[in-house]
């Protein structure tokens, strides 16, 4: 398997396990697309980049606490209870991809 599409299914299980949860509280189909793409194309960018002065379990946790800071600056007013919940996963399901990364290739 390319690296390329072995970082697509990482990303694509990253993914899966954060949209399930969501899936079980009933949200928008929009919201659950937008958190399987983002751990989708986070995966893909931790597997295909290098972030200076990082160790490797870093790198994946940076990338996605980047990706996921728009999305929390969009409901900050609305859902504040959520900003936790979707910094925390970011860190963990970065950390995650790039175990997998590191471990898988």
């Amino acid at each position: 398997m390319s690296h390329f599409m072995l970082s697509l299914c990482v990303g694509a299980a990253a993914g899966l396990l954060d949209v399930i949860p969501m899936l079980a509280r009933r949200l928008s189909l929009r919201s659950c697309l937008s958190a399987f793409c983002t751990y989708l194309f986070a995966a893909v960018i931790i597997f295909h980049s290098n972030l200076p002065y990082l160790p490797w379990w870093a790198d994946g946790m940076a990338v996605t606490l980047m990706m996921a800071l728009p999305v929390v600056l969009t409901f900050t007013g609305k859902e504040r209870k959520a900003t936790p919940v979707v910094l925390l996963n970011a860190l963990v399901f970065g950390l995650l991809i790039a175990v997998a990364e590191h471990f898988l290739k």
